[in-house]
Parts: structure tokens; C-alpha cells; sequence
């Protein structure tokens, strides 16, 4: 390999922080800067993805989703990067994604640059900011610490062009490089989705090597296809992608995982053998299966816009509270919903999710006449919420126990199939007419349950027995494994529905 094949290639730019704190605004305002008018409008992405020209250099910019329930696809483009924004607003300061952000940009320890956006607003809180910066380990330069903090406004572009310096010096003292004359040996899925007539698509971003239409692609070890089309970030049609360039490609044979690194192969001959390679059988334990039959679940068929959608609703899904219901994700795909799916629906008892598709009106009717819901969103929150409420009318009302005292069992004075009577010395607490007991023998294991239907101190009928007092009881047992013995441990206790 010549060393002319291994040159400097521009830096990968994630940009993070809280929602609505003007991440997409400042790239907006970058992007508009750096193309006609006529090119603005571009690609609308998942993951926004695109390169910028600044000087004799260039810059590729990833914007990512702020809201908790699209952490994986923040994960994703940081593991792009080179170069990490993180964007406070400055009338806002530091919120609880902004955190998240934080923590995870000081995880890859690649360098931060913090832009505090937003300027232009009144009630700004700059020293605020700056101040919580110092105490997360992020001390501006200006206060003696490390951190490049630069004021930014999307509206007029006051420190645009500081934030693109800034970030060509970083990227110079990191000193990056890839080959531009190999296969492309490394590359990352931003983001897939299905569209309905150009078939399965790819958000992408080359790390290595160069990416030319023809190439037989690898996606991890589950899909693979032969580049059809490249089209660049504007959507223009293109031959070959270059490392650090992003790209949309369209061949693979099925939507690929959103996340997976991809690799250039010989044929599709090897991809396909590549993937049998990595197969690896599924475990099969049958306790396992049928204790999962006995539970109460909540099947879902979730079909979405992208993959980035699926995974931030099973993200949202996995932080609901889970007691006696469990969530099953029957199966996940991008696209429409279509007859296989309400077919899969009837068989496994599901409930179908769209996110961000087309109501097709005779999936609707196909779906009512074999009694399958379906239910569409626009919003992962409004989803998430009755998801909740379903599971609430699934679990019912919830029993609690409390434990009312504890008795010493001295004597059983009689038994039969379905009762015992015995007496004893209460130890803790109370015993309760008509409480719930059990009785543990001296392993700790439940021998008998069922009610104290009559109790008696010093011969006469009475409604409870305090603590330090012997007592006579009636036990009408619903279950009995064998007769008590002195020593044995009585429990009362109740049980409350709420």
C-alpha cells in the first residue's frame, strides 16, 4: 500500500444535546451557508446526515434526536464521530438529555466543543451554563479550563463561523486519515427504512476506504446487496462515496439494522456465506417456553417508518414498568402494514403498532373482519401512554399483604381434612378473627393456609388476641400439607385489593 492511498480525510461532527435546544437550527443555518437555494431543501432524514465546505476543507455534520426515547440512535451517531457539539440553550441551560449527552461524549473521551445556542434570546444564563460546565468536568478555557465554549445564534449566525474554525483546528491536532484508494473496509448505517417504491434504503457514512456503485456490500453479518444508486446528502446522483462522506444507497436486500458497521465483499456469493458462517442455532428450552406461555402478555406487531423509529419505540416500551404483565414484541419490521401481518395478529393474539405509515383502508377492513386491532401513531408519547393503559386494564387490581401478628403454636387439639383446632401464645402483634394465616413448620416452609374462623382467650368468643396472650383457634384450611407441632409458627394477616 503507497502511502499516497493513506491521506487526511475530514472529521465526522455529532452533534448532541436537549430537545428543541436548536441542534437542527444551527445545522440548518450551517447548511444553508454552504449551499445555493436551490439545493437547501435536500433529504429529509431520520439522522440528519451531510457535508459542509469550509475554506479549502470539509466538514461532515450528523444531527441526532434529542428526546430520552432516541438514545440508541444518539449511540449510534457517536459512534461516527470524531468530534462531538454538545448544544445548550442559552436561555435553558443544562437539561436532563443535555446530562445524558454529557456523560456519554466524556465516554468516548473524543474531544467536546460546547455551543451555547440561542444567543439572540432575552434571560440568557451564560455564567449559569458555564459555571454547570465547570462542575461536569467541562471548564470553558475562558474560566482556565480546556473546554472551546463559543456563543452561538441560528438567526444571524453570530459565532458560526468560530464554531467551523474551531472544528478544523480540532480536527487537525487529531490528525485523521483513511485510505482513498482501497474497498471501503469500514462503514457505518445511520439509518434504514423501506420506501415503497425504491425498496430497502440506507442513511450511510464511509470510514474507510471508498464506497463505488457496483460493490457488493456486507451489513454486519445479516444483510448484504449490490449498489445500485449512491446519492450524496443533497440527493444527487453520485459514482463512489469517499471516506467521511455520508450517502444514501439503494441494492441491499432487506433493511438493514440501523447501527451495524458494513464492509465491501468480493461477490455475493462470499456475503452469503459470510452470513451462513455466523449463524448460530437458536437455544430452544422448553421450560423456558412454557413459562412464558403462562404468562399474562402483551403481544405487539410493531411497523414502523425506519429503524431508527423501531428502536426508539422498543427503547420507550422496555422503560414501562412491567409487574404481572409482560410486554412481547412479536415481531418489527419498517414498513406498511399489510395482510401478513394482521394474519400473524390473529394467530399469536397481537396487537399491531404503525408509527409514521400509511392507514391503508382494506388492511383496516381485513383487520376487522378477523377481529385484529391496530392502532397508528405520529407521536412515540402518545403510543407509550396507552400502552401503559392497556397493561393497567390487563393487570387488574393489585393485592397486597400485610402481616397482623404471630403465634407459637403449643398444642393441635383436633384435625380433620379441612380444619384444625389448636392453641397457642401470640409472640408479635394480633391475632385477627377471620384473618387470613399461614403456618410455617420449623424449615420455613408453609405446611398450612387458610382462615381463623373462630378465636377464643380464656374460653370466651373474641375478635382479636394481643400480644403475651395464649388463645384457641378454628382453622378453616384450604390448604394442608401436614399436621403442626409444637414450635410451629402461625402468621395472620390480610390481604388489601387496590
Amino acid at each position: 500500500m503507497s502511502n499516497s492511498s493513506i491521506q487526511p480525510r475530514p472529521p465526522i461532527v455529532t452533534i448532541m444535546g436537549h430537545i428543541d435546544h436548536g441542534k437542527t437550527s444551527l445545522l440548518d443555518y450551517i447548511r444553508k451557508a454552504n449551499v445555493t437555494a436551490g439545493e437547501a431543501g435536500g433529504i429529509t432524514q431520520h439522522i440528519g446526515s451531510y457535508q459542509v465546505a469550509y475554506k479549502d476543507a470539509k466538514i461532515t455534520f450528523i444531527d441526532t434526536p434529542g428526546h430520552e426515547a432516541f438514545k440508541s440512535i444518539r449511540s449510534r451517531g457517536i459512534k461516527t464521530a470524531d468530534i462531538i457539539i454538545i448544544v445548550i440553550a442559552g436561555d435553558e441551560g443544562v437539561k436532563p438529555q443535555t446530562l445524558e449527552a454529557i456523560e456519554l461524549a466524556k465516554s468516548t473521551k473524543l474531544p467536546i466543543i460546547v455551543a451555547i445556542t440561542k444567543i439572540d434570546k432575552p434571560n440568557l444564563i451564560l455564567d449559569k451554563i458555564k459555571a454547570d460546565l465547570a462542575e461536569l468536568e467541562l471548564t470553558p478555557e475562558e474560566w482556565g479550563g480546556q473546554t472551546i465554549v463559543l456563543n452561538i445564534s441560528s438567526v444571524s449566525g453570530e459565532g458560526v463561523p468560530e464554531l467551523l474554525e474551531m472544528i478544523s483546528l480540532v480536527a487537525e491536532v487529531e490528525e485523521l486519515k483513511a485510505n482513498y484508494d482501497s474497498s471501503a473496509t469500514d462503514g457505518f448505517i445511520l439509518e434504514s427504512f423501506l420506501d415503497s417504491k425504491a425498496g430497502p434504503l440506507s442513511d450511510i457514512v464511509v470510514l474507510n476506504g471508498k464506497l463505488k456503485l457496483g460493490d457488493v456490500v456486507l451489513v454486519g453479518n445479516s444483510v448484504y446487496g449490490k449498489v445500485r444508486r449512491l446519492t450524496d446528502d443533497k440527493g444527487a446522483n453520485i459514482k463512489e462515496v469517499n471516506p467521511s462522506e455520508p450517502a444514501r444507497i439503494l441494492g441491499l436486500k432487506g433493511v438493514a439494522a440501523a447501527g451495524d458497521e458494513f464492509r465491501v465483499v468480493s461477490s455475493e456469493n462470499e456475503a452469503m456465506e459470510l452470513i451462513e458462517a455466523a449463524k448460530i442455532p437458536p437455544a430452544n428450552n422448553p421450560v423456558i417456553q412454557s413459562m412464558l406461555e403462562k404468562e399474562k402478555t402483551l403481544n405487539l406487531i410493531i411497523k414502523a417508518d425506519s429503524i431508527g423509529s423501531l428502536d426508539a419505540i422498543e427503547y420507550a416500551l422496555g422503560q414501562i414498568v412491567q409487574l404481572d404483565i409482560k410486554i412481547t414484541i412479536v415481531s418489527r419490521e419498517v414498513g406498511d402494514i399489510n395482510a401478513n401481518d394482521i394474519n400473524e395478529a390473529k394467530v399469536k393474539q397481537a396487537v399491531i403498532l404503525g408509527f409514521g405509515i400509511k392507514q391503508d383502508k382494506k388492511m383496516l377492513e381485513l383487520a376487522n373482519l378477523k377481529d385484529v386491532v391496530i392502532k397508528n401513531y405520529k407521536l412515540i408519547y402518545e403510543l407509550i401512554d396507552e400502552i401503559r393503559d392497556q397493561i393497567t386494564q390487563l393487570e387488574g387490581p393489585k393485592v397486597t399483604r400485610t402481616d397482623l401478628g404471630e403465634l407459637k403454636v403449643l398444642k393441635v387439639f383436633k384435625e380433620d381434612k379441612k380444619s384444625l383446632i389448636l392453641g397457642g401464645l401470640v409472640q408479635t402483634g394480633r391475632m385477627v378473627r377471620n384473618g387470613l394465616i399461614e403456618i410455617e413448620n420449623s424449615e420455613g416452609k408453609v405446611i398450612v393456609q387458610g382462615k381463623l374462623s373462630n378465636l377464643q382467650q380464656d374460653k370466651q368468643d373474641v375478635a382479636d388476641v394481643m400480644e403475651g396472650n395464649e388463645c384457641g383457634m378454628v382453622i378453616a384450611c384450604s390448604f394442608k400439607k401436614t399436621t403442626p407441632v409444637e414450635g410451629d409458627i402461625l402468621y395472620v394477616y390480610e390481604q388489601i385489593k387496590k
